[in-house]
């Protein structure tokens, strides 16, 4: 391997680190939003009467999702 191939190779080496960190980040993103979530719910059901009526009116939040989806280039 020449000096350019090495070189080439650690810029592609550091793009793939930074893609997989970006990668790291959303999924972290993702998994605090779904723990906050469930934990927001779980306070709401757990502070809400718990009747037969009640059950059955409930609705549950809607879904928002913490962060945009990076494009792929398909």
């Amino acid at each position: 391997m020449n000096a350019t191939e090495w070189a080439e190779d650690q810029q592609r080496r550091a793009e793939l680190d930074d893609l997989m960190a970006q990668v790291a980040d959303q999924e972290a993103q993702m998994e605090h939003h779904l723990i906050t979530t469930h934990n927001d719910y779980a306070v709401q059901i757990n502070s809400e009467p718990t009747s037969d009526a009640d059950l059955s009116r409930r609705v549950p939040p809607p879904y928002r999702p913490a962060t945009r989806r990076i494009s792929r280039g398909c």
